[in-house]
């Protein structure tokens, strides 16, 4: 109430009170006060009646009574203490321009916040953030309510888009767009009120619209994150308010899919946010494939060019100025691209009748007088701009599916959750190559994170569940994908249909699984569309089985089709879901209680459908037979009574057909056999498809018989437990009941009878059972297997070498069928395994290289103690075949992911083997390089991260490994050392890696010591690690002759002024130099390190100058223009320090350059100059005095030698200054003496026969006198 009854103070006629004079100031500063009481107040603010008070009395002192600059002031104080005072202050503004007419208010508070000088803003960030963001808050709500008005001041705020304060930036970035999207201003403001320039309200928008556009662009590139986004999220608002012009709609397109690389998490959502709304609002058609866009573009250029007489090249894009023109075109875009749902690649059409279609695309000429469109050729050539852009939209989005692939396995769970969504959505808008997208999406199912794992679940519901239009669409569309999907995605989609079953939304008996019944037992329907409804059939009953119980007979019978039809995929398709109808076989499942469900009967029709696959003349021809007489085993475990007995009479079936006498013409012709013609021996007198088969069976019935005695034993288990919990539950309830019955129970157990006994049993009968499969020495004859029978044969095969030497399906079959063999016992796997290895070493098959591999991890999975002998071998040795270093990308993949599935598993110990596994990070292969960076990812997440216990032998045996080039070191190294990140292992490494320069400055070529350095320069030390490495000085000092080494070490220097000292240690140093009176304040850690570093220098320049003299002495020849990696050196801690120079690419590029032994300094350097230079200058006298000179250096390196001793100290005690000085004089001395020598031997042209002569007569002089020579020379 007083709030409304102060405001209609103001209202009334104030003149009458004040005559003559105006309201005074302190009056009309109780209402200014009051008001901003109010809107300080947020529980104020509540009430609508105080708030619209509030806001008539500061709009009219400001407006009506003249206080405009007071209520400004009040404002902007308020604007920049309080967090909810910015939308209500723009409100005020608002209210206060509507209800005067008047919007000075407004302009006034935008030129008081932009009044501010950047510099203020960007320190206001650093300390409290709190009131640059409240300015931008109300500069946008601002700029929403009265865009006019913000327009006519935006020259004010456009500075402040290059400061430092992020959050303004991002706030005006919001400016810009709602202008953009603003038509008119919120007002009707006249010419003197809010000092347009013109009377046309919106001609401020008009004029500016292209620059600000052209902002937009420009601060997508913004070097803040948050700017980077904001900005996506304006175009994002724009584009859904349509206000993107088409003449920027590619360009926009372009920035977003850009941005889908960010190194921000939050720029790549807003990227994939933008791209999304493009694709929901985008002005072209609801469908965006390119083929249809190119389509009709190809008949409208044909249409212009015989309208209008031009090329299509004379054709331009769409300009901003052409967008009225355009909007009439784009509504005739969508039916253009509709009339070519005819042409070859859009589906559902039959061919016949796109060929008056396309006999109609380009009219008899008589008819192109008369246009189709209204407008004439300017309709045509708008038509044709709009096709082109939209054209080059789909293109653009068809090359974004590849970006978001990789983005789904990004570490960030929202980058793979926003891509797996706009992968949905590219799929709906049939953008080409989505559903390559979508089906890759397919393997986030097994993601660890649950969020991710929900949202790939979720994708399959919306695209072929919900979404779809009818169950039989659904069905459609998931035999679709999984006719189109690889192996890996096929597990990945049965895992999604699992969840989806589990979860009700895909029922046993539900519309969806009757309309994929029906799409498999159709009439009309293809066989490979019957397999892909088979195949999704089957991963649905791996959940419920009840989805195969009722239909077994149609199964059956589409097995028996595809044996008449040969077709291999619909056999596998069928036979596989047959295998799902009895989940556990005769051993029933975990939830079953021991119970199976009942078997089929054997006579029925499965089990004779399956007879035709598995029967040595079935119709199946070539590599097709193999994975549906897999199925059809699985099927014989699964569907049959007594499954032992049906695989022994197979066994037999394929045994008599391999081992009897070859035919001139067998049905395995199409099989890949030997050609050679060779006389008739055992060997060749069988058939080798037939053969191959045979050990094919034989492995797989091995296999699956051990899976089957394992259920049986389990489900043994499982029916005992549930007896004793019944028996448990029965005493309790009679002890309860006061009967009297456990003492006999207690005897039972002690007695060696009941639960543990029968444990006992079971476990030996278990063993036996698996002892029996392939154990032939021990078992007797009655109780004796077929498998165990046939596999001393299968061991006689893989080692004859006429199978080694002949069909590769028959070397194959044969180690596949003694790998399964081996899997079965652990006595006969480690007895065979030297057969294994030997073979794999001789393997030139690739694929059976690959598939040797597999099987090895899957016995070192079942055998570890057995295969941990075979380690070295199983990393793969040099001369074992080293199978990470195949020729063939393929088996490298397969090899790398075999060895770290055992290692990230503990299943294998990670020893020196594992520098092996590291240079696969540079595969030249990316799949191998990604499997490799996944290996070391993981393994540094495990407790411990044991990659610090690998680093130091890494180094060693990286660095040592020739084959290794620098740069992969580099890389490898950098990569490993990354995934370190706590201060105290890194202090450690540094510590390890400092003590090698003790024997790397002692090794032959100066490699070890640059891989080293390099190492160093990786990690980022702390303050303690820095100090560590500063008091060992000693260590690395004598290999800072090469400039690599000192390169390296100089970035260590580097990387510690950014973070020496910290807060404390500057705290601790301005202390004491208070206490002390001293004026060096924080900059003790700093002053502490340019002494280092200039110490570092001038060791360098002593050491480069003593090693190339010490090589000189030696007969090397060195470059004119070789000198040390520094241009100058230090003279005090007060200079700045030389920034070391470029790497002499000569001399880093030779590893094997040698250096001398021992300690060496720079007098030596000079002394050897200086005589070098007198030995040169007299070298045309002859013999006698070439070896005075040689006495005379040799007596002044001995002079020198006697005071090394003293050097390491005098290069940490004392200042070096004088030794480099008179290195560097010496060497001028030499440069001048040799320039002077070579002008007299060019003015000497007379002497050039004598000096021939005496070169010849020093031919036998040392080779060290002449190279000095040549060097003179």
């Amino acid at each position: 109430r007083v709030m409304h009854v102060m405001a209609g103070v103001l209202d009334a006629d104030l003149w009458n009170l004040f005559r003559p004079r105006q309201p005074s100031e302190q009056f009309l500063g109780l209402f200014i006060k009051l008001g901003s009481a109010t809107l300080e107040s947020q529980q104020a603010l509540r009430s609508k009646i105080t708030k619209q008070a509030a806001f008539a009395m500061l709009g009219a002192c400001a407006l009506k009574w003249g206080q405009l600059e007071g209520v400004t002031t009040a404002l902007v104080h308020l604007l920049n203490k309080h967090e909810h005072a910015p939308g209500p202050i723009a409100e005020c503004a608002a209210v206060a321009a509507g209800r005067f007419e008047n919007a000075r208010l407004a302009s006034s508070l935008l030129r008081e916040v932009a009044s501010v000088s950047p510099e203020e803003y960007k320190r206001q960030q650093l300390s409290d953030a709190k009131g640059v963001s409240c300015v931008g808050v109300f500069i946008t709500e601002l700029a929403q309510r009265m865009p006019k008005t913000t327009a006519t001041n935006v020259s004010l705020l456009l500075p402040h888009l290059d400061g430092e304060a992020y959050s303004l930036r991002s706030a005006l970035v919001t400016v810009l767009g709602v202008l953009v999207c603003a038509e008119s201003s919120s007002g009707s403001l006249n010419h003197d009120r809010d000092r347009s320039t013109s009377g046309d309200t919106s001609a401020p928008l008009l004029r500016a619209k292209q620059g600000f556009l052209d902002l937009l662009v420009e601060r997508v590139h913004d070097v803040s994150a948050f700017t980077r986004a904001r900005v996506l999220q304006t175009w994002a608002q724009m584009a859904e308010k349509k206000a993107v012009p088409l003449s920027h709609w590619l360009v926009v397109a372009d920035l977003a899919i850009g941005r889908l690389g960010d190194k921000s998490a939050l720029v790549r959502k807003a990227a994939i946010a933008l791209i999304a709304v493009m694709l929901g609002f985008n002005p072209f058609a609801p469908q965006l494939p390119t083929a249809a866009f190119a389509s009709s573009l190809k008949e409208y250029e044909q249409k212009l060019a015989l309208m209008a007489r031009v090329t299509p090249a004379q054709v331009d894009t769409i300009d901003e100025g052409d967008e009225t023109a355009v909007d009439d075109a784009l509504c005739g875009v969508e039916d253009a691209t509709a009339a070519e749902g005819d042409t070859p690649g859009s589906a559902g059409e039959p061919e016949k009748e796109t060929k008056p279609r396309e006999e109609s695309a380009v009219p008899e000429p008589q008819t192109q007088t008369q246009p189709e469109l209204d407008g004439g050729v300017e309709a045509v050539r708008t038509m044709v701009a709009a096709l082109k852009t939209a054209l080059g939209f789909a293109i653009q989005m068809q090359g974004a599916v590849g970006v978001l692939c990789g983005l789904l396995a990004s570490a960030t769970p929202s980058d793979a959750i926003e891509a797996t969504g706009l992968l949905v959505r590219l799929r709906q808008f049939g953008v080409d190559g989505a559903d390559e997208g979508v089906r890759r999406m397919l393997g986030l199912v097994f993601s660890r994170d649950v969020s991710i794992r929900d949202a790939a679940v979720e994708a399959v519901d919306v695209l072929f569940l919900s979404g779809a239009d009818s169950p039989v669409a659904a069905a459609a569309a998931l035999a679709e994908v999984a006719s189109a999907s690889a192996l890996g995605q096929l597990a990945a989609l049965e895992e999604v249909l699992k969840l989806l079953v589990a979860d009700g939304r895909v029922p046993p008996d539900g519309a969806v699984i009757r309309a994929t019944w029906a799409l498999a037992t159709a009439r009309d329907a293809s066989d490979a569309a019957r397999a892909a409804a088979f195949t999704v059939l089957a991963m649905a009953a791996a959940t419920s089985p009840e989805v195969i119980a009722p239909h077994v007979d149609y199964a059956a019978a589409a097995l028996e089709r595809a044996c008449r039809s040969g077709d291999g995929a619909l056999a596998r398709a069928s036979a596989a879901l047959l295998a799902r109808g009895r989940p556990g076989g005769n051993a029933g499942t975990k939830d079953s209680a021991g119970v199976s469900s009942p078997a089929l009967a054997p006579d029925g029709p499965v089990f004779a459908a399956l007879a035709k696959v598995l029967s040595p003349s079935s119709h199946l021809l070539g590599r097709a037979w193999y994975p549906a007489a897999e199925q059809c085993i699985a099927a014989l475990y699964a569907l049959h009574p007594d499954p032992e007995g049906a695989a022994s009479d197979v066994i037999r079936s394929f045994a008599a057909a391999a081992f009897a006498a070859k035919a001139p013409a067998t049905v395995e012709a199409a099989e890949p056999v030997s050609t050679e013609t060779t006389p008739p021996t055992p060997a060749s007198a069988v058939d080798a498809g037939s053969l191959s088969r045979f050990l094919f069976v034989i492995g797989e019935v091995g296999l699956k018989h051990l899976v089957h005695v394992e259920s049986l034993g389990r489900a043994v288990r499982r029916a005992r437990a549930a007896r004793d919990r019944a028996a448990s539950e029965a005493s309790e309830a009679a002890a309860a009941a006061g009967k009297d019955g456990g003492e006999e129970a207690e005897l039972a157990a002690a007695l060696g009878q009941g639960a543990v006994s029968e444990d006992l049993h079971l476990d030996n009968a278990r063993e036996t059972c698996e002892n029996e499969l392939v154990a032939f020495v021990n078992a007797t004859s009655k109780g004796k297997g077929l498998v165990a029978a046939y596999a001393p044969v299968v061991v006689a095969l893989c080692g004859h070498p006429a199978v080694a030497t002949g069909a590769p399906l028959l070397r194959s079959a044969a180690l596949a069928a003694l790998s399964r063999l081996m899997a079965i016992d652990g006595g006969f796997c480690e007895e065979h395994l030297s057969l294994i290895f030997t073979r794999l070493r001789d393997e030139s098959d690739k694929g059976t290289r690959a598939a040797l591999m597999v099987a090895l991890g899957d016995l070192a999975f079942r055998f570890p103690n057995a295969v941990e002998p075979w380690t070295e071998h199983l990393y793969g040795l040099r001369e074992w075949g080293n199978s990470l270093h195949d020729p063939d990308a393929g088996v490298r993949q397969h090899a790398i992911t075999v060895l770290a599935h055992l290692v990230l598993n503990d299943m294998m110990k990670v020893k020196g083997h594992i520098s092996q596994m590291a240079r696969c990070l540079e595969d030249p292969d990316q799949r191998v390089a990604s499997v490799a960076r996944l290996l070391f990812a993981e393994l540094a997440r495990k407790h411990g991260n044991p990659i610090y216990n690998l680093l130091p032998d890494l180094l060693s045996r990286l660095s040592g490994d020739a084959s290794v080039s620098p740069v992969d070191f580099r890389a490898i190294m950098t990569r490993l050392l990354g995934f370190i990140d706590k201060d105290k292992q890194t202090e450690s490494l540094a510590d390890k890696f400092t003590n090698r320069f003790t024997e790397a400055a002692l090794a032959s070529t100066p490699k070890p010591a640059r891989d080293v350095s390099f190492c160093l320069s990786v990690l980022t030390l702390s303050d303690r690690g820095f100090k560590k490495f500063m008091d060992a000085w000693k260590l690395y000092e004598p290999a800072l002759y090469d400039k690599e080494v000192f390169h390296n070490l100089t970035a260590v220097v580097v990387k510690a002024k950014k973070s020496y000292g910290g807060k404390a240690g500057k705290a601790t140093a301005k202390a004491n130099a208070n206490a002390s009176g001293d004026a060096l304040c924080d900059d003790g850690p700093r002053a502490e390190i340019e002494t280092f570093e200039a110490k570092m220098q001038n060791a360098h320049v002593e050491r480069f100058e003593s090693h190339r003299s010490a090589k000189r002495a030696e007969g090397h020849v060195f470059d004119d223009d070789d000198a040390p990696a520094v241009s100058s050196v230090a003279r005090g801690s007060d200079e700045e320090t030389a920034e070391p120079a470029a790497i002499d690419d000569k001399d880093t590029g030779n590893p094997d350059s040698e250096h001398p032994l021992g300690v060496l300094n720079g007098a030596a350097a000079t002394a050897s100059d200086a005589a070098f230079t007198k030995l040169a200058a007299g070298d045309e006298t002859g013999g006698p005095k070439l070896t005075e000179e040689e006495e005379t250096e040799e007596e002044e390196e001995e002079h020198d030698e006697n005071d090394d001793e003293n050097d390491e100290n005098a290069a940490a005690d004392t200042p070096v200054e004088p030794v480099v000085k008179k290195a560097r004089k010496g060497a001028a001395a030499k440069t001048k003496e040799a320039t002077k020598e070579a002008t007299k031997e060019a003015k000497g042209e007379k002497n050039k026969a004598k000096k021939a002569a005496k070169a010849e007569e020093s031919q036998e002089e040392p080779v060290r006198t002449s190279r000095r020579a040549l060097r003179a020379k």
